[in-house]
């Protein structure tokens, strides 16, 4: 046993499954909305806007705690902040599964220390539910550039990438399937369940990865940790999820008429956003500990795989938003049955994207990173041109070939594009590089729904006043509105082709690295 324990195979394992269930958490609330506001008795009205913060509020947490706590394991070590983001993350999964009993309790008597009246309950445990997803999301979101972290640490520059690659896929897809997950579990068990069951899972590796695997000691000064930095940087990451993310959220709407425009408000936070960026910027390039060496961009790997890393998340959002606005809006009228075949078809995405990223670390490691990348990318702007083919008359096997075509040209790039930049790294920086590699696809992400919400709304506008009759009868009406929702959606997968096309150009200039 203590042979195979040993592997490095093994460890990569023990360090990905609590990064899956982590990720997995980011979207599984997505799925249970509803039931947690009916158990909660809140009015769907004057409710769902603060419950949308269950999501909102740990994509936030988990975004922030990304940028400093790879630096902070740099300093203390891996293992021991691996660990500790373990803990945190089961104790939010903990608060969330009992949020609404004792936790309100202690939260109503601190209530009556400090002010009068009576709070409404039921709004003060969906309270209670966001803090505790937002502690949650904070062990996630450190265990993801930590994990990768160690990953590096268990292999030699020349086997890396596969592994990296097995990282960074699990990540991505536990996010993606989080949605059929939380479906799954609601069709049985109530939506604390989803919460419980973490915890097991959390035991179980916390105690494996503390007598298993040894702590890697880092050669020369570690320096110190640089908390004005990392306060900068998760103001600005903190201010663009905002701002960006009440650009339009795509992920419960049944179709593009429920989708909203951006606030007014968005734009000031953006440029306040900005600011913070820059002045964080500026603190880097003073510091003597930075949390970023601004000089690992003059390396001629790092800046060009980020940037084909955002552009790719950029690419990637467009479909897992895209995908279910087109079966809800064009193949099936029944929302439920859209959320079920809607996971479904992801799937045919993401397992396909897990499964080649695998293949795509083992070609890095052979050929270099350019190969593989390049690759990869061509199958995903071929993917995304078959898809913008799509008819209303499209079969589930055609979309799912499709789909798998694009999952798996992603894949591919996964591994090289994470190696390219965390093999640019010297040791004593691996753990903010690694961060660096998932931020970058994160805010793509986060910029693309926004983005492409905002330019579907104006095509839609545009197309409904050219296709729609004056005189128009209920049936003309859904009839442009059917053309105009099926024409928006497969113009948004050329979009997301031109941006892979466009990713193939910085891509093109990762090179080797040597030993």
């Amino acid at each position: 046993m203590r042979k195979w324990t040993s592997s490095p195979g093994f460890k990569v394992a023990l360090i990905a499954i609590p990064i899956f269930i982590g990720a997995l958490d980011l979207t599984v609330v997505s799925a249970v909305l509803p039931h947690v506001l009916i158990d909660l008795d809140i009015p769907f009205q004057s409710g769902m806007d603060n419950a949308a913060w269950i999501v909102t509020g740990y994509l936030l947490a988990y975004s922030v705690s990304m940028t400093f706590m790879g630096r902070l394991s740099d300093i203390h070590g891996r293992r021991k902040v691996y660990l500790a983001a373990l803990v945190i993350f089961g104790l939010g999964s903990y608060l969330a599964a009992v949020a609404h009993t004792w936790p309100t309790r202690l939260a109503l008597r601190a209530y009556y220390l400090v002010a009068s009246g009576r709070p409404d309950l039921n709004f003060l445990s969906l309270y209670i539910l966001i803090a505790a997803r937002m502690i949650q999301a904070f062990g996630a979101g450190t265990m993801v550039p930590v994990g990768m972290a160690m990953v590096g640490d268990l292999y030699p520059l020349g086997k890396r990438a596969k592994a990296l690659g097995v990282i960074a896929a699990v990540d991505t897809a536990g996010w993606v399937v989080g949605h059929l997950y939380g479906g799954i579990i609601v069709r049985f068990w109530d939506w604390q369940t989803i919460f419980w069951l973490n915890l097991p899972i959390v035991l179980a590796t916390w105690v494996m990865i503390r007598f298993l695997l040894q702590e890697k000691e880092l050669a020369g000064d570690r320096g110190s940790m640089d908390w004005l930095g990392a306060a900068l940087i998760a103001i600005s990451l903190s201010m663009l999820n905002i701002a960006l993310g009440a650009g339009g959220d795509t992920s419960n709407a049944a179709s593009l008429e429920e989708l909203q425009g951006l606030p007014p408000s968005v734009v000031p936070v953006l440029l306040a956003a900005l600011i913070f960026l820059l002045l964080f910027i500026w603190r880097q390039s003073r510091s003597k500990y930075p949390l970023v060496e601004l000089s690992l961009f003059k390396k001629r790997n790092y800046l060009p795989a980020s940037l084909g890393n955002f552009l790719i998340g950029v690419a990637l959002f467009i479909a897992i938003a895209n995908v279910p606005l087109f079966i809800n809006s064009l193949i099936t009228s029944s929302p439920e049955q859209g959320a079920w075949e809607s996971g479904w078809m992801l799937s045919g995405l993401t397992v396909p994207m897990a499964l080649a990223a695998v293949p795509g670390g083992w070609i890095s490691d052979k050929r270099g990173y350019r190969f593989p990348s390049l690759l990869g990318l061509i199958m995903a702007v071929g993917g995304f041109t078959l898809m913008s083919g799509w008819t209303r008359e499209v079969s589930y096997l055609v979309m799912g070939t499709h789909l798998a075509f694009t999952g798996i040209g992603l894949g591919l790039t996964m591994a090289p594009i994470a190696a390219a930049v965390i093999n640019a790294s010297p040791a004593e920086h691996r753990g903010t590089s690694s961060a660096l590699v998932i931020i970058f696809r994160l805010v793509g992400m986060t910029v693309g729904v926004s983005g492409i919400t905002t330019i579907g709304l104006r095509r839609m506008q545009i197309l409904s006043t050219q296709l729609m009759p004056l005189d128009a009868s209920m049936a003309e009406i859904g009839r442009v509105a059917t053309e105009v929702a099926e024409r928006v959606i497969t113009d948004n997968f050329w979009i997301a082709a031109a941006i892979t096309a466009l990713a193939l150009l910085p891509v093109f200039f990762l090179k080797a690295q040597k030993e």
